[in-house]
């Protein structure tokens, strides 16, 4: 098996199951800060290990500004205890 390395990053592109295994958690924490996927090769075929998109669901969000209408702080005191009704 062989290692390629990919001129962009130090981490290659293709591992060895072999290396993986030596510098697994390097290799996680570098898929994890890049978003670069690395490919291990094996006899039959080979893996990809991927970022998960999911995990940067919430850095997505786009702030809201101007979207409570009146002052945010009455929200922490308001009660809705008269209004609610409970149907069993």
């Amino acid at each position: 098996m062989y290692a390629f390395q990919s001129k962009s990053s130090t981490m290659p592109t293709f591992l060895t199951a072999t290396r993986l295994r030596a510098e697994l958690f390097s290799t996680l924490d570098h898929i994890l800060d890049t978003g670069e996927a690395v490919e291990v090769k094996r006899p039959k075929g080979s893996v990809r290990i991927v970022r998960n998109p999911s995990t940067q669901r919430l850095a997505s969000l786009k702030p809201h500004p101007g979207t409570i209408n009146g002052n945010a702080d009455d929200l922490a005191n308001l009660s809705w205890e008269q209004e609610w009704k409970p149907s069993l």
